[in-house]
């Protein structure tokens, strides 16, 4: 009577629950585990479990678990079962069972766990996978990355893998322009176009925001790697259109090779997402690791962890340039800003003003600049006259909505002429935003600020743009000048470009005059205003404080 009341217990379980023999047939199986199998008891039976399960999975799964419980020791996993048409997760617990003190059978308790594991793959899901692209995401990458590392490790044929950065350019001003949702569909779709153009056993996961990853495990060499990039930028850069409007995604690749580049996770990802930014920097579809890139790349993150600390501990100086006119007389002066690094000594602005628009310091350096001539022109008020001092300004602050009536602000508070204070923009820079560059020099001049068009001619494009802006001086890049001494058809260029200035009634400024020869050269040629070091070398605030009190052309004696 017990035994019949626990059997009915057993068979109204919705766990499944066998009594397994040592010959591998079953003796006992409860109704759920039938209906489960679209099977009586009965049916199931006095048969053997292979012929259940069907015998690879017995021999590969089920066997060795069996044997374990004869040999007297629990065993317990999760494995798929085939349930008819459905494939289901179970949680399998093998349990040995005695007779008489003696290991008669295994008791197989189970249960179906397959909305678990449902839900455990919709939680991963969102852990490890980014939710526009559908791809692996950053935490993913960490794993993948560190697996592949010990594949690699164990594997000494098939040592090498690589790691991409790609990063597409350009992408927030597609966002600004078309809206976050296109940008969004544009992610997309370029992380699928980066998935075509490598193998199968690559991974691709998106990084962060508009930077992808891609790990490459099956490359034989380095010299494999620019065949790979070219297939992704051949992918990447086919144009899509949007309502008639053609829209072009171009990207930058950085990469690191395992083991060459490093050894570990972290020193491999550092080096690809060095050369990634350097590859950024330069405008290159490719940029390989080296030595001297990590070197550089380490030299950049201590200047940009240095220049906040820069400020407070004031390593900032200005120093100014003369511009002359075709006698050597001061007419003005370039204010620059040089950083006296107390480890370093002086730090190059060609190192470390790219540092500074990376990070948005710019724009603290840009203003502090700012204030800094603005002190310095009341201060030499009795000896500056009607000269100037220009400042070279970022495209940031340039653009800014905030300019005019902030430097209206500043002339203001320091009491001084606007005529006293002109403003530098690159030809490159103006190039980028044309129509507020343009908004932006009419503004300044209706305050009395005149605005000079610094490295002209250097993009070439900005000689249809001439009549358009508004500038009225154009200053000419120094490689124009470099050459002009020996070089006919350098002389001949600048001296068309001086009269295509000249013929819309803008002033001639040249930069770059390095010695007496050049000097002489652009004299005959008829250019009013010049710059360079043949002049004079940037000077610190007093030094050129001395130069504007004695009134001597320039060079001076002992300069020569």
């Amino acid at each position: 009577m017990a035994n019949d009341k626990y059997k009915e217990i057993i068979h109204a379980s919705r766990d499944f629950i066998t009594l397994i023999s040592r010959d591998y047939t079953y003796d006992f199986v409860n109704q759920s585990y039938g209906k489960e199998l679209g099977l009586s008891p009965d049916q199931i039976v006095g048969r053997s479990v292979s012929d259940i399960w069907g015998c690879e999975k017995f021999e590969k799964r089920i066997k060795e678990k069996l044997d374990e419980c004869f040999r007297g020791n629990e065993c317990h996993e999760i494995d798929q079962f085939k349930f008819g048409e459905s494939l289901k997760y179970i949680h399998v617990s093998y349990y040995p069972f005695f007779d008489d003190g003696k290991i008669s059978h295994v008791m197989v308790y189970s249960h179906d766990i397959s909305m678990i594991k449902k839900l455990e793959h919709k939680l991963l899901d969102f852990e490890f996978k980014d939710p526009t692209t559908g791809l692996f995401n950053r935490r993913s990458f960490n794993i993948v990355l560190d697996m592949e590392l010990d594949k690699a490790r164990r594997s000494p044929k098939e040592r090498l893998r690589a790691v991409l950065f790609i990063s597409l350019r350009d992408f927030s001003q597609i966002n600004a322009g078309y809206g976050h949702e296109l940008g969004d569909l544009l992610i997309e779709s370029t992380a699928l176009r980066i998935k075509e153009a490598l193998r199968a056993s690559d991974y691709v996961f998106r990084f962060d925001g508009k930077e992808f990853a891609v790990i490459l495990t099956t490359i034989k060499k380095g010299d494999d790697l620019p065949v790979v990039v070219e297939n992704i930028h051949e992918n990447t850069n086919l144009p899509y259109n949007n309502k008639g409007v053609v829209i072009y995604v171009k990207c930058n690749i950085g990469a690191a090779v395992f083991p060459d580049d490093g050894d570990n996770r972290e020193s491999l990802t550092a080096c690809a997402l060095a050369a990634m930014n350097e590859a950024k920097e330069k405008n290159e579809a490719l940029v390989i690791f080296n030595k001297t890139l990590h070197e550089q790349a380490l030299y950049k993150a201590r200047l940009r962890s240095d220049l906040r600390k820069a400020f407070v501990e004031k390593q900032f100086e200005t120093h100014f340039q003369p511009i002359v006119d075709n006698d050597g007389n001061i007419q003005g002066a370039e204010a620059l800003i040089r950083w006296k690094h107390p480890e370093l000594g002086y730090v190059s602005p060609v190192s470390f003003i790219p540092v500074a628009e990376n990070s948005g310091d710019i724009v603290m350096i840009d203003r502090w600049i700012l204030f800094q001539v603005c002190r310095f022109i009341k201060q030499w008020e009795a000896f500056l006259g009607d000269r100037y001092v220009s400042i070279n300004l970022s495209s940031r602050e340039f653009c800014g909505i905030s300019l005019v009536e902030d430097l209206r602000g500043i002339i203001a508070l320091e009491g001084i002429s606007p005529k006293s204070l002109k403003l530098e923009i690159t030809e490159s820079q103006s190039m980028e935003n044309l129509e507020t560059v343009i908004a932006r020099i009419s503004s300044l001049s209706k305050i009395g600020v005149d605005v000079l068009i610094d490295d002209f001619g250097a993009g070439y494009s900005s000689l249809a743009y001439l009549k358009r802006l508004p500038a009225r001086t154009f200053k000419i890049d120094k490689s124009f000048v470099d050459r002009i001494v020996e070089d006919r058809e350098d002389r001949a260029f600048i001296v068309g470009l001086i009269a295509m200035i000249a013929s819309k009634h803008r002033n001639v400024l040249v930069e770059g005059v390095a010695d007496r020869a050049q000097y002489e050269v652009l004299r005959e040629l008829g250019v009013n205003y010049m710059q360079g070091y043949y002049f004079s070398k940037p000077r610190p605030a007093d030094d050129f404080r001395r130069l504007l009190e004695s009134s001597r052309p320039l060079p001076e004696a002992a300069d020569l």
